[in-house]
């Protein structure tokens, strides 16, 4: 070759290499250009993920460092397969086909991201849900095979690669046989229990301890099926080979699941995990064998339905607790029962979750409901008489009329719903009610009466309400005297967290006895009648008993409270009958104990004469004595004395009321 040959080969070659050279810079240039996820986003059909992927926490990982699996071959393999989306983009063919992502499993494990991801263990998904990635990645679940994919998807935009629950749902509630590990509660999350830094609206603390199954309240949580429609696999599949293996279970999932990243959303429909009775109602489907009759019982449960009434819904409803929760449904212990009992609930059925006492609960609602319903059927009955007796126009009489109607809705949802479902909202019911029956009266004009009754839902000023209904009725023993709910509650309007906690154990006491007494006994002079309004009342004689005053003769002679209640060292206390011997003859204690002894007799004698009574047969003025009997014995029991206030007014007082008591029909 000549010298001129040579020269030219060299600078072809030259020109050559450069040209390659050149060409290689500009496809090292374009690659790292469209590793960008600022290139990605140049594609409107991917802005939205990249947008998502921003403000995710992987926001500082580039696109390719998820969408390339770990290796060279498979960087170069995704930059080809990147470069056909970019054409397919430019000349429309993705308006036909849209591109499909797959981020492998060990686009995740990778070193440097999350390689010990599935070494880690349980840890916490979100409060009070735990989770281990050990089972879920590397056994089988249901039979498939699961990778990270699975769960950490797109389904929902604006929420790059993070975890859908309805996929959990589909897995662990799809088609379980009665049961079945998967559905374990206890799997996912612990029963709440109390503990020290929070507070729970429930402690399950005895439910764990006894091993009461969790479906005994709460019933099915699940809503949903999560069926696959045959019509969805033709969204994606055109071809009829492919759609006639839908029946093809294990094919179809590991073809989907396995091989590629489908999410479970695309072809199941959802499923959630919430209470029934948030969602389709709390009865059970009693419906094929019984009439729809409970409609009562939901309505005061989930407090909907009452005239002018808010709503108002049980805690347990809230909770979502179902029927079954306190009553059992056509079980017994060989099985299910085609034609078995439905159980009544009973105290028995609260103190099974709740523990011992909540019985004493249960039966101070019905004693205090039972009240109100006898004072409203007086209140109904002297109304509809005087509607009816009365001289207004028409338009006044029909618009009372609508007033009663409204009240009898309310009191007969009471009724027929049973207080017990929802004794708060019943306590509402009968309040509105009451007011709806007083004002009937107004628009005829009438000046009758009804008897008043408390509202105990605005008494209690505090969600303690919901169950402790009527607790500023009672008196308890603490610190060794006797404490008035009714003085701090109703009259003093203090919140029952001022002296209880839940933090540790429901309802504790929590407040000290000298707490207690930087309220009380600390000024200079302190009023035995702020707290002590009967047994003031019953001691000046002022009490409304008889139609004149009555005071005890001590009273009249200017003896003071503290003349009998004050200790040796000044200190206000509860004295028996060896007081009286202070400044009365030692036989004094004797008579003491013979007047009590003697007002017991009385007061029981009083409470069996009217628990005999033919009340519906009686006049609308003897029901109206007959609640101011009712309403003298409990101040009486309220006075606490026995009847040592003044013996006189409680012996002439009872004493009447046993006559005129004995002339009323049997």
């Amino acid at each position: 070759m000549s010298m001129r040959s040579k020269n030219k080969f060299l600078k072809f070659l030259g020109i050559a290499l450069g040209s390659v050279f050149t060409l290689l810079l500009i496809l090292y240039a374009f690659a790292e250009y469209s590793s960008q996820p600022s290139f990605c986003s140049t594609c409107h059909y991917m802005r939205p993920y990249v947008e998502a992927w921003k403000i995710s926490t992987h926001s500082a990982v580039t696109c390719v460092d998820c969408h390339y699996p770990p290796g060279f071959k498979s960087h170069i393999r995704g930059k080809f397969t990147a470069i056909s989306m970019v054409v397919n983009y430019f000349t429309g063919v993705y308006k036909k086909s849209k591109p499909w992502a797959e981020i492998t499993d060990s686009s995740c494990l990778r070193s440097g991201c999350h390689e010990e991801r599935v070494l880690t263990g349980t840890v916490l998904f979100k409060e009070g849900i735990i989770f281990d990635h050990w089972p879920h990645l590397t056994k089988l679940r249901r039979g498939k095979k699961l990778r990270c994919t699975s769960c950490h998807s797109q389904i929902v935009q604006g929420e790059h690669i993070t975890v859908t629950e309805s996929t959990c749902f589909l897995c662990h509630f799809k088609d379980q046989p009665e049961g079945a590990s998967i559905d374990n509660c206890t799997l996912c999350h612990a029963a709440p229990e109390q503990g020290s830094d929070k507070e729970v609206k429930y402690d399950h603390s005895y439910v764990v301890e006894h091993d009461i199954a969790c479906e005994k309240c709460h019933g099915p949580m699940q809503v949903g099926n999560g069926t696959v429609p045959p019509e969805r696999c033709s969204v994606c599949h055109a071809e009829i080979g492919k759609i006639q293996r839908y029946g093809d279970i294990e094919f179809i999932h590991r073809n989907h699941v396995t091989d590629h990243k489908v999410e479970c959303q695309n072809c199941h429909q959802i499923i959630l995990h919430q209470s029934v009775s948030r969602s389709v109602g709390i009865m059970p489907e009693c419906e094929s064998c019984h009439a729809k009759s409970h409609a009562a019982q939901l309505d005061l449960f989930s407090g909907m339905g009452g005239k002018d009434v808010p709503p108002h819904p049980n805690p347990m409803f809230d909770e979502g607790l179902n029927c079954q929760g306190c009553h059992i449904f056509h079980q017994l212990e060989s099985g299910f029962a085609e034609m078995g009992e439905t159980a009544l609930a009973r105290a028995e059925s609260c103190e099974k979750c709740h523990g011992g006492g909540y019985g004493r609960i249960l039966q101070q609602w019905k004693n205090l409901m039972a009240r109100k319903v006898d004072l409203l059927r007086i209140a109904f009955t002297t109304v509809e008489a005087d509607i009816g007796s009365s001289v207004v126009s028409e338009k006044a009489r029909q618009n009372a009329l609508v007033m009663v109607n409204d009240a009898r809705f309310n009191f007969e949802l009471v009724e027929q719903g049973n207080f017990v479902h929802n004794v708060a909202y019943s306590d509402e019911l009968l309040s509105a009610a009451h007011d709806r029956l007083a004002e009937a009266l107004n628009l005829i004009g009438s000046t009758s009466a009804i008897p008043e009754i408390a509202v105990y839902s605005e008494l209690v000023p505090s969600e303690c309400k919901n169950c402790h209904y009527g607790q500023e009725e009672i008196d308890v023993a603490t610190f060794g005297i006797t404490f008035s709910h009714s003085i701090h509650i109703e009259r003093n309007r203090l919140l029952c967290s001022k002296c209880h906690s839940n933090m540790r154990q429901h309802g504790e006491l929590v407040i000290r006895r000298d707490e207690c007494l930087s309220c009380h006994h600390s000024q200079d002079e302190v009023s035995c009648e702020k707290c002590h309004n009967i047994q003031s009342k019953i001691y000046s004689g002022s009490v409304d008993f008889a139609t004149e005053a009555m005071p005890d003769f001590m009273y009249e002679a200017g003896v003071e409270c503290r003349g009998c209640h004050e200790g040796t060292q000044g200190q206000v206390e509860r004295v028996g009958a060896d007081k009286c011997a202070d400044c009365h003859d030692s036989e004094y204690k004797e008579l003491l104990i013979e007047w009590q002894e003697a007002t017991a007799r009385s007061m029981e004698e009083v409470s069996g004469k009217m628990s005999g009574l033919p009340f519906d047969r009686l006049s609308v003025d003897d029901r109206k004595k007959i609640e101011r009997v009712r309403q003298a014995l409990q101040k009486i029991e309220k006075d606490r004395s026995g009847g040592a206030h003044n013996i006189q007014l409680i012996e002439e007082t009872l004493l009447a009321y046993k006559e005129f008591l004995g002339h009323l029909p049997e």
